[in-house]
């Protein structure tokens, strides 16, 4: 099945246009087949998904122990614990850890998800075959098991895991704009160039070579919901991606914890952690520059979502992000479907999305 639009058409049209048949053109490169998913179907009542929190860590194999800890200082996360085989990492936002890494060959090892109580705990092993419990052995304790979703990714889920104190931040900006004046006779604070100061993990991207299943599992098993999907131009039922949120009822939630992409493979795209505001985005681009590492992309915003976001590869080329100013959803959002050739990747860029999602 190839792309349906010519190379004429396409650069006559917009700047969005070319960035999302790009993008289009790449989920047909990864299909092996391209095997187009129809749109998950609702959950019932006699399926109990798990009443997750919040996404709480990452965990990788990494071919340089030491680089990765330099990069990802550099980066913004805080060293809690390092030995030559392990190494143990936060955010300043009270987090007792949220990334782990182990020497060995390029590989991403698992996430886990922060749930209510241990009866959850108990739930996931008698309603979806999770592992038995175990206590933790990594900074703040606490229990976990473990599920294995469609792709043969590893999904902890984790409890009773005590905090951290949060690290003293930046003063906040006070930006004068024409609608709101907020700062009179005095200077705008200033800020050393430096590492981001990261609030915690808030999302990750994978690369899926069943979307269907993905979605479904995401659903069903961890109770995730998609805020938003995007499908093939002009085909509504066969979906390629989709951002899904963690339910909390009427609490106000990310607009996405988990994006999933339709692939050749499975691995993870990239990994997103929330930073004090844009103004630490851009002097952490600047530095992190000045470090020598390698931007991915550049500052950009995202449409679905509207959140700002800068991406960097980590040594093994794995996308480190950092996001601000994300919208806020609740379960009275209805789920927004899209054609994938009527939205921009980055509203601020007409770059091609190719950067953004191969290797």
């Amino acid at each position: 099945m190839g792309p349906p639009f010519s190379k004429e058409i396409i650069s006559q049209n917009s700047c969005y246009f070319r960035q999302q048949f790009a993008f289009y053109r790449l989920c047909v490169e990864f299909g092996t087949s391209f095997k187009l998913a129809p749109r998950c179907a609702a959950q019932t009542n006699s399926e109990r998904a798990m009443p997750v929190r919040s996404l709480h860590h990452v965990s990788f194999t990494v071919t340089d122990l030491d680089k990765t800890q330099q990069f990802a200082e550099d980066f913004g996360l805080l060293t809690v614990e390092k030995s030559n085989d392990n190494l143990v990492m936060k955010t300043g936002g009270g987090d007792a850890w949220c990334y782990q890494a182990r020497p060995g060959e390029r590989g991403f090892s698992s996430l886990g998800f922060l749930v209510d109580s241990e009866r959850d705990l108990e739930n996931a092993i008698s309603d979806h075959g999770a592992t038995a419990i175990r206590e933790l052995d990594t900074p703040g304790g606490g229990l976990g098991v473990t599920l294995t979703n469609p792709e043969g990714m590893k999904v902890d889920l984790v409890y009773g895991i005590a905090g951290d104190v949060p690290i003293e931040v930046q003063p906040e900006l006070r930006p004068n704009t024409p609608a709101a004046r907020t700062r009179f006779g005095e200077p705008q604070s200033t800020r050393p160039l430096g590492p981001a100061t990261l609030y915690r993990l808030g999302h990750l991207g994978l690369f899926v070579k069943d979307y269907k299943a993905s979605a479904e599992w995401f659903e069903k098993t961890i109770g995730l919901k998609v805020s938003d999907s995007m499908h093939v131009p002009g085909n509504p039922e066969h979906t390629v991606v989709a951002f899904m949120r963690i339910d909390r009822g009427e609490e106000w939630v990310d607009h996405h914890s988990v994006f999933l992409a339709q692939s050749d493979k499975t691995d993870l795209h990239h990994i997103s952690f929330e930073a004090q505001d844009f103004e630490a985005q851009a002097r952490a681009h600047r530095w992190l520059l000045s470090r020598g590492w390698q931007p991915n992309w550049g500052i950009g915003r995202h449409p679905l979502g509207c959140h700002v976001f800068d991406v960097w590869f980590d040594p093994d080329r794995y996308r480190f992000e950092t996001f601000t100013d994300t919208d806020l959803l609740n379960n009275k959002h209805e789920t927004g479907h899209h054609d994938i050739s009527s939205h921009e990747m980055d509203a601020w860029s007409s770059k091609p999305p190719e950067a953004y999602f191969e290797d």
